[in-house]
């Protein structure tokens, strides 16, 4: 096993080029990246040194929107550990996943060309994302219909999971899982804000966590999960977006949409104590399933306040180059 300490492109790009299992890469300054990192080797670590948050910003290839040199981070090795690092101005993904059992924990993903964070491909599986904030991605070049916080999408493999990330003012939306026919979990995540032009210039669908496409029969878990915010674009908190999978939420919030949960085409939808407040317009249930509406407006106004400022200072962490990590709200009682 061996440690490196690296300040400059050139030499994070040697450093992960060759390294092998075992080693650990610590980024000890922000780096002004002038073409993409290629992490294809596995068990390796790259993660900030203690007491700096690198900003890897790649606004050299923001001009790269099709293909994959557009990637800022490309993961196609397995078993790999990234942390602590604000990903930025990529012209594709911030960082995008192939391969399997990586985990990407504490990092900001921001200002990238299409979705912050994806998992993409069959060989992509067992990839855990966790405590990661994703925000402000826009694909100027398609419109803003593809730009989302985070995606595991596109035949991604089994065993994908999210934990504790966030996503907001995203030019798509929070999560997405097109053409997505295996498992994917969610636990304690949320998502607010997308789709508003005026933040992103262009706007897509503006959905909080897209569930599937057409046809698509992916299993999705969600625990604690809480969609707010949404009415610009979009519409809807939960969108099972034509997808017709088994899907179970459980303890999951919508509140301050347009449409709470939109669930109708699930072969299998399985909701307890999932909640809801401040939709305008119905939700689509099949028949049989329910969601407990709040009514106590002064309960709606404390819950509000604790997830509004919970997320107002995720947002000033983020632009202040701060990674917030977990957090825990207590409104599950």
């Amino acid at each position: 096993m061996s440690t490196y300490n690296v300040t400059t492109y050139a030499e994070l790009k040697s450093k992960v080029a060759a390294a092998v299992s075992g080693d650990i890469i610590y980024i000890g300054a922000s780096i002004t990246c002038t073409a993409q990192i290629v992490l294809k080797g596995s068990g390796i670590t790259l993660t900030a040194k203690s007491g700096v948050t690198p900003v890897l910003d790649f606004s050299a290839i923001s001009n790269i929107n099709s293909g994959s040199t557009g990637i800022g981070i490309y993961v196609t090795g397995s078993n790999n550990t990234i942390s602590g690092l604000i990903v930025q101005k990529a012209g594709d993904n911030g960082l995008k996943i192939e391969g399997a059992g990586n985990t990407v924990q504490n990092c900001i993903f921001r200002y990238n060309g299409d979705t912050g964070l994806q998992i993409s491909k069959v060989t992509a599986k067992k990839n855990t994302i966790k405590y990661c904030d994703s925000y402000r991605n826009c694909d100027k070049a398609t419109g803003g219909e593809n730009a989302d916080g985070f995606a595991c999408k596109l035949s991604a493999g089994t065993g994908n999971s999210f934990i504790g990330c966030r996503a907001f003012q995203n030019s798509d939306d929070g999560w997405d899982s097109y053409d997505m026919n295996n498992d994917v979990t969610y636990t304690d995540c949320i998502t607010w804000h997308n789709g508003d032009a005026s933040i992103t210039t262009y706007a897509g669908n503006g959905n909080g966590f897209k569930l599937g496409s057409k046809g698509a029969k992916g299993k999705r878990t969600m625990t604690r999960c809480i969609a707010w915010d949404t009415k610009y674009s979009g519409k809807k908190g939960f969108d099972q977006n034509n997808g017709i999978g088994i899907t179970t939420l459980t303890n999951c919030l919508s509140f301050d949409n347009v449409i709470g949960y939109q669930l109708d085409d699930a072969t299998s939808l399985t909701m307890t104590n999932c909640r809801e407040f401040n939709c305008t317009s119905s939700d689509s249930l099949p028949s049989g399933v329910t969601v407990t509406k709040i009514t106590d407006t002064t309960k709606q106004a404390s819950i509000r306040s604790a997830v509004k400022t919970a997320c107002n200072k995720i947002l000033s962490n983020c632009e202040n180059n701060i990674i917030t990590g977990a957090i825990t709200l207590n409104i599950w009682s």
